[in-house]
């Protein structure tokens, strides 16, 4: 590159062309020399720097304080070329040739600086502010393709690319804002183009001048096209010697005198073979053969064959220095002199270990996918773009009734259902369309026999065969889930009939908002509307319950308990007719969202039948009482007048009269008793326990304490379990154990020694008291009449008691909301259980 410069002595410059180094010489004597140095311009910041006596040649002064820096002098004649004055007939052309007159007279005064400029092989243009080229030398001329001195006067644009010129404009701007000394290879590759359009890539370097004209820009610019070829080619060379060098590291290259000694050694055979040069040249290179193969010979029989073929190839097992084998494809390839005469052998090794691997790995894929293909209980197919059918695994001609032959090269259609055929064509041809998806698709398949079967096939496009495209079918017999479907389908009918034939409100509605989403036509009927006039409307917004309040407390139990049990509310219809319902609700779920089914009972007519019932059982209770105190009215008075003809007419009757008295008496009192057990079982019917916690093992034994005194004389052994606890009312529960407990002493009677056992166990979470004795027993067939009232077993009639116990026993259970039932062996004793709910509903 050829720039002017600051020379490093004091006023001095000089030229750093070497083809004008002689010219330059010859001037020395009359011409001080000039040199314009990028580097010292970052330190003085100054474009051209002149001795004064040149600097006055050229029109320029030297400010004070500014050393050789120079400006042109005011005033003084400069030299202005030979121009078309009928060209510039505007102004701005005016300046135009003011400014270039004044750019040439810069240097017209020294010969040595013109020479030059002229003279160095790049080109050189100095422009203004305004972008106008002042002054270009001859090269720059030629390098852009514009004839003799046809660049000056031009917009320096011209030298730019279209495309580029609007950036260029503002780097311009900013240059001329904050001018500064930018030597060449500092930015990036710069484009140039030439007068016929064509580009170029170039460098340029900028200094500037100040002057009383203003900041002129003088440029250097270099071509730097044979460089960039160069510089391409030398890229291409380096990375093609690079791929060269790693290509050789995965090979052991080394050479074998005629007797199979290692002459050279390469470092990819380092590398693959473990041994260093030093340690193997020399070595005869059966060291790298295993051992059974050195003794058959195997390293001198393959050079035999090398030097009788030309080269000798194969896939062997080699071993390295450390003693481990790998898969090596080995090259030998005889070596001749320039006679023709051999003088070695050149070996190329190549490790192929991994090769070998993946082999055996897609060797055994093969193999499993041919097991797969065979053994697999799925139909699977292989069909071409004709919808021929390419394979079929055995499975698949037996599920068809056909051979694996018979199959094989026949239309895909053959299997089809006639309906099917054509949809089947258009699903193979969008696989082939689509390789990379997946398609599903339902067919019905006919049978060799003529039997039809559904089948769910997966297909997707493969690699043929023969390089073509084939479609892979698997199929799966899905006839039995078609059934399945149809079956629910119709169970779904089914259950659509049921729920809007059910003689009870059933309503389905979001939990979110209570919108309706489905009523059955009980509901509709029983709330007064239609269907239209419910689906998508909130229950709220239509007033079916009683208060907003009311539906936010069913709703709060139905997220925390999961559903809603016999919750008694008041409902409210089209008309405005209230009624009452039983609510029972489960939380249900449908794609994401939450649903509240709901069956309302309307109990309006139970309600009223219930309070009928209380007002009935009440009149029925006076009735029974009036009944028994009119019962109870002549048995007293034949009670009194037993006692008084035992007390006044004793002596006078004799023992026999005396005994149909006190017959008389004893019946009295009987009777007296089963009116008062009768007023007990009846009122019993509408008691409502106060529920407590009851100690009944306590309570049992103050039973069986009792029982003990009235029959002092009998052996009978009570084994009542500690801590048996129940909720319920304490003297309903007394009455229970009484009636058990009494029931087993009076049928063990019989035995010399009783065995008479409270106590409770889990039955299914349940806890289940019971009372087991040892004594008479009972038939099982007979177990349904141990409750029911007044009736006695064959074998029991002789018992005392009225025959209402049991069943005393069951109405309080039933009360308590639980159940009794019984089991017994005749001669063996009974058990009686009963169950006590910790709430009643």
């Amino acid at each position: 590159m050829h720039v002017l410069s600051r020379f490093s002595e004091p006023g001095g410059l000089r030229c750093s062309s070497p083809s004008a180094a002689s010219t330059m010489q010859a001037e020395k004597s009359k011409h001080k020399t000039y040199r314009h140095s990028s580097q010292n311009h970052e330190r003085n910041r100054s474009s051209l720097v002149l001795p004064a006596s040149d600097a006055k040649i050229c029109g320029l002064q030297c400010r004070p304080g500014e050393g050789n820096r120079m400006h042109r002098l005011q005033g003084e004649p400069m030299s202005t070329p030979n121009l078309d004055t009928e060209k510039l007939r505007s102004n701005e052309e005016s300046r135009v040739h003011q400014q270039i007159a004044f750019a040439s007279g810069l240097f017209q005064g020294d010969i040595t600086i013109r020479t030059v400029l002229e003279s160095l092989a790049e080109g050189v243009v100095i422009i203004d502010s305004s972008g106008v080229i002042l002054l270009a030398n001859e090269f720059a001329g030629q390098m852009f393709g514009y004839p003799g001195r046809d660049l000056i006067g031009r917009p320096h644009a011209v030298l730019v690319p279209e495309r580029l010129r609007e950036i260029h404009k503002e780097h311009m701007a900013r240059y001329f804002a904050e001018p500064r000394i930018r030597p060449m290879g500092m930015l990036l590759d710069l484009v140039g183009c030439r007068q016929d359009g064509s580009e170029f890539p170039l460098e340029i370097s900028l200094s500037f001048l100040e002057t009383i004209k203003g900041v002129l820009v003088l440029a250097f610019i270099s071509d730097i096209t044979l460089r960039k070829q160069i510089e391409t080619r030398l890229r291409k060379s380096e990375e093609l010697f690079r791929i060269q060098v790693e290509i050789v590291k995965d090979y052991a290259i080394f050479t074998l005198d005629l007797q199979g000694n290692v002459l050279n050694w390469n470092a990819g055979a380092e590398r693959l073979k473990g041994y260093r040069a030093e340690e193997i040249v020399g070595r005869h290179f059966s060291c790298f053969y295993a051992e059974k193969d050195r003794n058959a010979g195997a390293p001198e029989d393959e050079l035999k064959k090398a030097a009788d073929q030309g080269q000798f190839a194969e896939e062997c097992w080699r071993i390295r220095k450390d003693g481990s084998g790998f898969w090596a494809d080995i090259v030998i390839t005889t070596l001749y002199d320039e006679s023709g005469n051999p003088w070695g052998f050149s070996t190329v090794t190549r490790d192929i270990t991994e090769r070998k691997k993946a082999e055996e790995a897609l060797s055994f894929s093969e193999a499993r996918y041919r097991a797969l293909f065979r053994d697999n209980p799925t139909m699977i197919f292989t069909v071409d773009s004709e919808g021929t059918i390419l394979t079929a695994n055995p499975f698949a001609a037996s599920e068809l009734g056909y051979t694996v032959d018979e199959l094989e090269r026949q239309p895909v259609l053959k299997l089809l259902h006639e309906d099917d055929r054509e949809a089947m064509m258009k699903q193979l041809q969008m696989c082939l369309k689509n390789p990379d998806e997946v398609h599903r698709w339902q067919f019905r398949k006919i049978r060799k026999d003529g039997t039809l079967l559904w089948v769910e096939e997966i297909a997707q496009a493969v690699s043929g065969l023969e390089g073509g495209r084939a479609v892979l079918v698997v199929c799966q017999n899905v006839t039995e889930r078609k059934r399945a479907e149809e079956a629910l389908r119709k169970s779904e009918m089914k259950l659509s009939k049921i729920f809007h034939s059910v003689p009870v409100l059933i309503g389905i509605t979001t939990v979110a908002e209570g919108r309706c989403v489905d009523m059955n036509e009980k509901g509709l009927q029983t709330l007064g509307y239609r269907r239209e006039e419910v689906i998508g409307r909130s229950t709220l917004e239509l007033g079916i319950w009683e208060s907003e309040s009311v539906r936010d407390q069913a709703t709060r139990i139905l997220l925390k308990e999961g559903m809603v049990r016999d919750m008694e509310m008041h409902f409210r219809g089209k008309s405005g007719m209230v009624f009452t319902g039983v609510l029972s609700a489960e939380l249900i779920e449908f794609d994401g969202e939450q649903y509240m089914l709901s069956v309302i009972n309307d109990i309006t007519e139970r309600k009223r039948m219930e309070e009928e019932i209380v007002r009935l059982n009440a009149d029925l209770e006076a009735f029974n009482y009036t009944v028994a105190h009119d019962l109870r009215q002549p048995l007293n008075v034949i009670s009194s007048y037993c006692q008084m003809i035992e007390r006044i007419c004793r002596d006078q009757l004799g023992d026999e009269c005396m005994g149909y008295v006190q017959g008389a008496y004893d019946s009295a009192l009987r009777m007296d008793r089963l009116i008062g057990a009768l007023l007990n079982f009846s009122r019993l019917a509408r008691v409502e326990p106060r529920r407590e916690t009851v100690d009944l093992s306590a309570m049992a034994h103050g039973v069986a304490e009792g029982l003990k005194q009235t029959e002092p004389g009998r052996q009978v052994n009570f084994e009542i379990a500690d801590g048996i606890l129940a909720n319920g009312d304490a003297s309903l529960l007394r009455a229970v154990l009484d009636n058990l407990l009494s029931n087993a002493w009076k049928y063990t009677g019989m035995k010399e020694q009783a065995v008479i056992e409270f106590g409770v166990r889990d039955v299914d979470g349940v806890p289940t008291y019971f009372v087991r004795d040892n004594g008479a027993g009972f038939n099982m067939e007979d177990a349904d009449k141990l409750f029911t009232p007044f009736e006695r077993l064959p074998e029991t009639e002789n018992q005392r008691g009225f025959g209402i116990g049991l069943s005393t026993v069951e109405r309080i259970i039933g009360r308590h909301g639980g159940r009794v039932w019984a089991e017994g062996i005749p001669g063996k004793g009974a058990c009686f259980y009963f169950t006590l709910e910790l709430k009643l509903k």
